[in-house]
């Protein structure tokens, strides 16, 4: 489903939401599926949002790995996990918004 991303956290610290509110939204397509994440040595719950420029599927940003989502109303969800960024693993929520299924 073609979505807007909006992370809450950046490095695992809080973005103030005036903040948040002037920062960017991250567009493109979510996908949450099962996966085995070779560094856990076991199947986790993904969730990733991917771009498809070209017929290329690339990364928009880190997935969250042992993905949760905490409610969805309308066409409002909430997804929290962790993300690796330059082997570091951080906490991190996305506000998302559906654009179309």
């Amino acid at each position: 489903m073609k979505v807007e991303v909006q992370p809450i956290y950046e490095r695992g610290k809080a973005l103030r939401t005036k903040d948040r509110a002037t920062m960017p939204k991250y567009r493109g397509t979510l996908r949450v599926r099962e996966e085995r994440v070779s560094d856990w040595a076991r199947a986790v719950t993904t969730a990733a949002l991917v771009s498809d420029l070209d017929g290329v599927e690339a990364p928009v940003l880190p997935a969250l790995l042992d993905a949760n989502v905490l409610f969805i109303q309308g066409a409002q969800l909430r997804i929290s996990g962790f993300e690796l960024v330059e082997g570091a693993q951080y906490g991190q929520t996305w506000d998302v918004k559906v654009r179309e299924c």
